[in-house]
């Protein structure tokens, strides 16, 4: 089998209007397409991810980011560069975004909050290389 990549991640959240406000205003994604069908459902995009929301007002949604541990977690991780990490940072805190880090996990340093249905998310770069 040979695939071309993932198309799209598929995330759930319990109010689509409050949802695809985080999403488009906190971190840039853009509305590709909306669905009006039995369950309310978008494609946000941002050039090089497509996350597909499904609003699903009854589901109980565990707190993700207290799972961060050797028991394994789901999350959806999007990469930047080294030089525009620092920028992202300063800009969850003036949105007011709480988040755990700057960590260096593996061969990446990233920081890590949610979405506010509990989705858990990161934002990683390549880890900052030591100077010889």
């Amino acid at each position: 089998m040979k695939l071309d990549g993932v198309h799209h991640i598929g995330v759930n959240v319990l109010d689509m209007d409050r949802a695809e406000n985080f999403y488009t205003d906190v971190l840039g994604f853009w509305v590709a397409k909306r669905y009006e069908e039995e369950i309310r459902h978008l494609m946000l995009d941002t050039g090089s991810v497509i996350l597909h929301l499904f609003e699903s007002p009854g589901l109980h949604m565990e707190n993700a980011i207290d799972c961060l541990s050797e028991q394994g977690y789901a999350h959806i991780a999007f990469g930047t560069n080294r030089e525009n990490f620092p920028e992202i940072i300063d800009e969850l805190k003036n949105k007011n975004i709480v988040f755990r880090g700057p960590l260096i996990l593996g061969q990446g340093e990233s920081v890590h909050f949610k979405d506010p249905d509990g989705n858990h998310l990161e934002i990683r770069c390549p880890v900052k290389q030591n100077s010889k």
